[in-house]
């Protein structure tokens, strides 16, 4: 694996409904894959930064996953950087009832998105991710606005890198 594997099992494993809609339900299958969204160049509805930023930040599982794998992907060194910071919270932070279960559920490619808890889960449950969120949230709200920050500034980049991989066969990473 990759040297962001705690990244790669939180940020995609625990996130693998974000990946159905390209036809993967675990990560292994991704493994050497590109995941890519569309994007259009210069899209009108893409406007201003905001919206850009966005727009990254909604599908920021499947970013994480292509910034990971794909040596290509655009900008790729100052995108590490934000990654490798995650990475060191989540080893740091280990213990944390709320990173060990994101970990727990990513290894096993269970979705669990501890900042939207399902309604299902028992209340005693609920209360001890919530006594303890503020960690994964700190270190994920830094992470997003980070990748989205950077991403933002290569929008078109990211685009043209979306379009060309969407027409490799199979979208395979070589």
């Amino acid at each position: 694996m990759t040297d962001l594997q705690l990244t790669q099992i939180a940020l995609v494993g625990a996130r693998i409904t974000d990946f159905s809609n390209f036809g993967y339900t675990n990560r292994n299958a991704m493994t050497m894959r590109r995941v890519a969204p569309e994007l259009e160049p210069g899209d009108a509805d893409i406007s201003d930064a905001s919206d850009s930023a966005s727009c990254f930040k909604n599908r920021l599982p499947v970013w994480v996953h292509n910034i990971i794998n794909d040596p290509e992907f655009p900008s790729r060194e100052e995108l590490m950087m934000p990654l490798r910071r995650f990475e060191g919270e989540l080893i740091d932070s280990r213990d944390n009832e709320v990173v060990s279960t994101v970990l727990a559920h990513g290894f096993r490619n269970q979705s669990f998105d501890p900042l939207n808890l399902p309604v299902t889960m028992p209340l005693s449950q609920r209360c001890a991710m919530v006594a303890h969120i503020d960690v994964w949230e700190s270190a994920f709200r830094q992470l997003e606005r980070d990748l989205s920050e950077i991403m933002t500034k290569h929008y078109d980049q990211i685009s043209n890198w979306c379009e060309r991989a969407r027409q490799d066969d199979h979208v395979c990473i070589e």
